[in-house]
């Protein structure tokens, strides 16, 4: 039998178990400009899964507020997108 392709799935290639979340936030992409409202569909210790209200340009780099004041935040950086949808990985503080 000959097996092509990759038949393990994408949840067997991460190196940390994510866990489902619905959870709203906000994301921060520069001081002039508006809040981009999102949801975290899940998340892991190292990055999360973000699904936007609307098609938005985003920068490869921003800032995710995960409380409403904005005292919770993270800095990602985008991994990969599919529309409305964005893979991020939670990198340092700039």
């Amino acid at each position: 039998m000959v097996v092509i392709g990759n038949y393990r799935t994408h949840a067997e290639l991460r190196k940390k178990p994510r866990r489902t979340f619905h959870y709203n936030a906000r994301i921060v992409t520069a001081k002039d400009k508006p809040l981009v409202s999102c949801w975290i569909a899940d998340i892991s210790q190292g990055g999360a899964r973000l699904c936007l209200e609307h098609d938005e340009e985003l920068p490869q780099i921003f800032t995710l507020l995960l409380t409403p004041k904005g005292d919770t935040r993270r800095f990602c950086q985008v991994i990969r997108r599919a529309g409305t949808t964005l893979g991020v990985r939670f990198i340092e503080a700039l």
